[in-house]
């Protein structure tokens, strides 16, 4: 099928068609015309490259695992694989983690504010982002270790 094809199947434009081709995600032959000319398995692949974009894979990691899926059994995908995912649960894990400060963060300073007294003087020192300022150097004061 020409790429146009492929990209009315797959839903996935033409040009990130090229793109994965460019990074070896994806493989054509050419025609005596010059037109790519992709085989039933490119949806296959443009799946797989979907559902690991789905799990924040990065392309190099997507790479790396077509390759492992489409030559190796399914133990060693399955060994492949459980790491990758592991390592990716960790930082989003992480990544919530932050969020949850922040979001702590946020709703102090949310509610710093809406005590603050209606007033046409200066903001005094004691604003809610100094505050909020003040607890952050605080939080991370705690987890820098000092140089040894």
């Amino acid at each position: 099928m020409r790429i146009s094809e492929l990209s009315r199947r797959s839903g996935i434009p033409a040009t990130a068609l090229r793109f994965y081709e460019t990074v070896g995600l994806l493989r054509s032959a050419r025609g005596a015309n010059g037109y790519r000319d992709y085989d039933d398995s490119a949806i296959d692949r443009l799946s797989f490259i979907h559902g690991a974009k789905q799990l924040d894979m990065s392309l190099p990691e997507i790479a790396e695992l077509l390759e492992v899926v489409e030559s190796e059994s399914c133990t060693q995908v399955r060994d492949t694989w459980r790491p990758k995912l592991e390592e990716r649960l960790r930082d989003v894990d992480e990544r919530l983690h932050v969020l949850t400060r922040l979001r702590e963060r946020l709703v102090d300073a949310a509610e710093h504010v809406s005590a603050c007294p209606d007033s046409g003087d200066r903001c005094r020192t004691e604003c809610v982002l100094a505050r909020a300022g003040a607890s952050a150097c605080a939080d991370t004061a705690s987890t820098v270790e000092a140089p040894t």
